[in-house]
């Protein structure tokens, strides 16, 4: 089970990473023009980076009452291979004990190595057209085997129309529900930096401080019309390809919506950003005829006042999980197929100086028992996960970015067991 565990999280956590580089290209400030004409202009946005993760602290808990009670898959922070065991009395590995673990690693940070390319041009006066795709890819290879090749992701790849009377996207880009969390995460928390690193011995790139109160949001095939801005409000709608849960629902029968609504405010002091944010899917199994219904709200906002900013954001809903909206998960699910509900909250600061960023992040997700879990009181679901950050930022140029961070973690579970971890991580990265 717990194989099953690292396998779905490893592949959760590589496009949630990968979800935070699209709020840098949605914000990208750095753009190369390639060529331009009096009607076209063809340009490129990439980074590139890598670095040094040290991590320490608990291995896996391991059942406070071995004989009768089991620890259920799903939450936690998995060390693999680099787990030590805890010796006994006799000098032997001792299986009832929970043991440590200790790793360093060379590796992808938040957001992996990105190529992107893009064109806009002018069908009238006032519509601009814009397409634009870009490919991800990580520096380490799966299971750090420097002979396996390292497989770039079309990660993005969409065309928009733009004009007065608003915008229209169709494609693969990021989704709307808890798009501003995630936002908050990479501006002022991980943009350049490692935070969570989600597993040790896979491939990256890591997560910042999702599933700590971070619910990421994540690229979806879509199409999304956003109102023209009104007095600062603007409405986003759109509707994506569903989202199966395999091994608990396989079907979707209808497509899922999402929605966020955006207000902004900009003085000569002051900028403000506050959303709220919604999505829903019916999912199918064989055995519940009538689906279930999984569902979301996020809701938050940020503010910047000359060099300090701060960004605050909560989710509540049912299905979502630990990680992502509808993650395929055994803490999502229960074993028979009910959805559980989840919750998060988040808060980041950040103290800008130009040449240094400050940046200090929290937030904690939390599992709700299901009444089918209290009648199961032989085995322990995970309850809450809490996450602390504090990142320093040097940006040495417009273009090459040092950074150093530290993460903790902290995990506990329905029946009392405890976990707690710790990375500090350092490196470059090297924006255009």
């Amino acid at each position: 089970m717990n194989s099953l565990r690292a396998v779905r999280a490893r592949a959760a956590l590589f496009g949630l990473a990968l979800t935070l580089g699209a709020a840098w290209t949605r914000r990208a400030n750095a753009e190369v023009s390639l060529v331009k004409t009096d009607d076209l202009e063809l340009y490129t946005s990439g980074r590139v980076g890598g670095f040094f993760s040290l991590g320490f602290g608990d291995a896996l808990p391991v059942p406070l009452q071995p004989a009768t009670e089991t620890l259920r898959p799903g939450g936690g922070f998995d060390p693999g291979n680099d787990t030590i065991p805890k010796k006994g009395s006799n000098g032997m590995d001792d299986p009832t004990q929970q043991g440590t673990f200790r790793s360093m690693r060379v590796r992808s940070g938040f957001v992996p190595n990105v190529l992107g390319f893009g064109m806009r041009t002018h069908l009238t006066p006032s519509t601009e057209l814009t397409a634009y795709i870009s490919i991800w890819t990580t520096i380490e290879a799966q299971g750090g085997r420097k002979t396996t090749p390292v497989v770039p992701d079309a990660r993005e790849g969409y065309a928009k129309l733009q004009g007065p009377w608003g915008t229209f996207l169709a494609g693969r880009a990021l989704d709307l529900f808890s798009r501003g969390a995630t936002e908050n995460d990479f501006l002022y928390g991980h943009g350049y930096a490692l935070g969570y690193p989600g597993n040790i011995d896979s491939s990256g790139p890591t997560a910042g401080l999702i599933g700590f109160g971070v619910l990421a949001a994540f690229f979806s095939p879509g199409i999304v019309y956003s109102t023209p801005t009104l007095g600062g409000l603007q409405l986003n709608v759109g509707v994506y390809d569903p989202v199966p849960a395999p091994g608990n629902y396989e079907a979707t029968r209808g497509a899922r919506p999402e929605t966020e609504l955006t207000y902004d405010l900009q003085t000569s002091s002051v900028k403000l950003h506050l959303f709220g944010n919604g999505a829903v899917q019916k999912l199918y199994h064989a055995a519940v005829t009538d689906g279930v219904t999984a569902y979301g709200v996020g809701y938050g906002g940020r503010v910047e006042a000359g060099p300090f900013h701060l960004g605050v954001a909560g989710h509540h809903g049912k299905g979502l999980g630990l990680s992502y909206a509808l993650e395929a998960s055994p803490t999502t699910f229960s074993q028979d197929n009910s959805l559980r509900t989840f919750d998060g909250y988040s808060a980041f600061a950040q103290y800008a100086t130009g040449t240094f960023d400050f940046n200090l992040g929290a937030g904690v997700s939390r599992v709700f028992l299901l009444e089918s879990d209290k009648l199961a009181t032989n085995s322990s679901l995970i309850k809450s996960q809490v996450g602390m950050s504090a990142v320093v930022v040097y940006h040495a140029s417009k273009h090459v970015h040092f950074s150093l961070d530290y993460f903790r973690g902290q995990f506990k579970w329905y029946l009392g067991e405890k976990q707690n971890v710790n990375f500090i991580s350092s490196g470059m990265t090297v924006t255009w």
